[in-house]
């Protein structure tokens, strides 16, 4: 990977994370609570840079990283909509 392409993907997520940051803000929760969605792009940029490694084993590691982002959002997802489902069952019975 060259320098440029670096510091480009760091600013593509750093611009993301600031735009998330805004959005999430309008919300009246803890920002404790969002951590995980900030992670999930982190976790594919540094996947998405590692396969550009000269390296076998560090490209391979680059498509674990990313591949773990799409499974790390799915889970976050589905356990958002069991707790939301706990939830709505508990406070209507």
């Amino acid at each position: 990977m060259q320098a440029w392409q670096a510091v480009g993907e760091f600013v593509v997520v750093l611009i993301l994370m600031m735009l998330l940051n805004n959005f999430l803000s309008r919300f009246k929760t803890s920002r404790k609570s969002f951590y995980p969605i900030f992670f999930i792009p982190v976790l594919f940029s540094l996947g998405f840079g590692f396969r550009f490694g000269q390296s076998k084993d560090v490209v391979d590691f680059g498509f674990f990283l990313t591949e773990i982002s799409y499974l790390l959002t799915y889970l976050l997802f589905t356990a958002a909509l069991i707790l939301g489902q706990k939830k709505y069952w508990k406070t209507n019975q």
